[in-house]
């Protein structure tokens, strides 16, 4: 027990030191952090001049979709902030940097978490902020003890549903020569999904985005709890609530994958 905790004392003075190491350039940081929100902010104008132009989406106003946009940018920050080292992790494999990481006596994964620490999930977390308190003005939302509970632990799911993808697509770098196809196809494409309700899509689509790539358990399914949606395109009335467990099946899969491909990994020998 003992050493579990020093291990976690490592891993946040690691986490630390990858912090301190991108606010070194302060304004550097500030001005990256700002052109990031900037970018999503022309996202948002996209869905706004469609709204503008069509009132509603699939059956939702503007207020429904900012508190969609709200919750999946909340989760994006905190799995782009966190898991930055996933994302070039097969140049770690390919040039044997990954070896460094196995001689350590620590969690070869949290090792590759902790090293890395990214403005754009700063810029993402002021942005999901930003779009629920654009939300609030026109849906109302029964805010109390229990709901932001269930908010927290909402996008606590889904910055697990998240960050247990980029594991996953981290972890095929040992069986790869490199993911970062994958990375833009899996990771950074498909949330373009997630921008709308799911009902605007196919039967195929929102049963792919629903059992096999559960990406819609992060925004879709919790956002009808909070905004007192109904819909005929949700299969159970309890997928509104199931974010966190399907998060925690997600990241135990992830972690399961990631464990394999280390007992698969063999050195460069460089």
């Amino acid at each position: 027990m003992k050493e579990k905790l020093e291990n976690v004392y490592i891993y946040l003075h690691m986490l630390a030191a990858a912090v301190q190491s991108r606010m070194e350039y302060r304004g550097s940081f500030f001005i990256y952090t700002l052109t990031m929100v900037g970018f999503y902010g022309a996202q948002v104008s996209v869905i706004g001049f469609m709204l503008n132009r069509f009132r509603t989406i699939g059956g939702w106003d503007a207020g429904e979709i900012a508190f969609l946009y709200g919750l999946l940018v909340l989760a994006q920050g905190i799995v782009g902030a966190l898991f930055a080292g996933l994302h070039d992790f097969s140049s770690f494999v390919r040039e044997g940097t990954f070896d460094r990481v196995m001689l350590r006596p620590l969690s070869p994964l949290m090792q590759i978490i902790t090293m890395r620490f990214e403005a754009h999930g700063v810029a993402n977390m002021i942005l999901g902020i930003a779009a629920l308190v654009v939300a609030e003005q026109f849906v109302e939302i029964n805010w109390n003890f229990l709901s932001i509970s269930v908010m927290a632990v909402t996008v606590l799911g889904g910055a697990m549903i998240l960050g247990a993808i980029r594991i996953m697509v981290g972890a095929t770098a040992f069986f790869t020569v490199s993911t970062e196809g994958l990375q833009h196809l899996i990771v950074f494409s498909s949330r373009e999904f997630l921008l709308y309700p799911i009902e605007i899509y196919s039967k195929p689509v929102k049963f792919f985005l629903t059992f096999l790539f559960p990406i819609a358990f992060i925004n879709f399914y919790p956002a009808h709890y909070f905004l007192e949606k109904t819909s005929e395109t949700i299969i159970h009335p309890y997928f509104i609530f199931m974010t966190f467990p399907v998060g925690l099946f997600m990241m135990i899969l992830a972690v399961a994958y990631w464990k394999f491909g280390v007992n698969q990994y063999a050195s460069t020998g460089t």
